[in-house]
């Protein structure tokens, strides 16, 4: 729901503000948006977000953020994860931005399957597989018929910005 606070320019507030003041309070999980899907941020911002949440200290980033030293205020778990992310093309490309320390949501991806919610939940572990393996979806649908048909229905592939 961040975006209800941070999308409009004139309310002076960014996520980057809304995650200090989470970590202040002691939250333990937020969910920073996604540089991929239908969520708006790039992958610096992403990036940064995650980085202000799981870090003891974080470096100045030109026009970004302020050089920020944690002391002993504890992380919290930065990349809840969500926004349209379906298995191709956009699972790897949020592990690519966050690593495998994330929640990934990926419900609309999973329930959308043509073949159902188990096969949307087979695909998207296919996706974070090959990633993993370092193949290509398209290798890796070869042998995962879940991917595959997941590949059909969602098509292109969707970048980061």
């Amino acid at each position: 729901m961040h975006a209800a606070f941070d999308r409009d320019e004139r309310h002076g507030i960014t996520m980057q503000f809304l995650a200090k003041m989470m970590r202040l309070v002691g939250v333990s999980q937020i969910h920073t948006g996604t540089a991929v899907g239908k969520l708006v941020g790039t992958r610096a911002e992403a990036t940064l977000l995650a980085d202000v949440l799981r870090e003891k200290h974080t470096n100045a980033v030109d026009h970004m953020a302020l050089d920020q030293d944690w002391g002993s205020i504890r992380s919290a778990f930065p990349p809840v994860s969500s926004g349209g992310l379906h298995p191709p093309g956009l699972v790897p490309d949020v592990l690519d931005i966050y690593g495998t320390e994330l929640v990934l949501l990926v419900s609309g991806g999973i329930h959308g399957h043509p073949k159902g919610t188990r096969a949307g939940a087979e695909a998207t572990m296919q996706a974070i597989e090959a990633w993993k393996d370092g193949e290509t979806l398209d290798e890796k649908a070869k042998k995962a018929p879940a991917l595959s048909e997941a590949l059909e229905k969602w098509g292109g592939y969707y970048k980061p910005k």
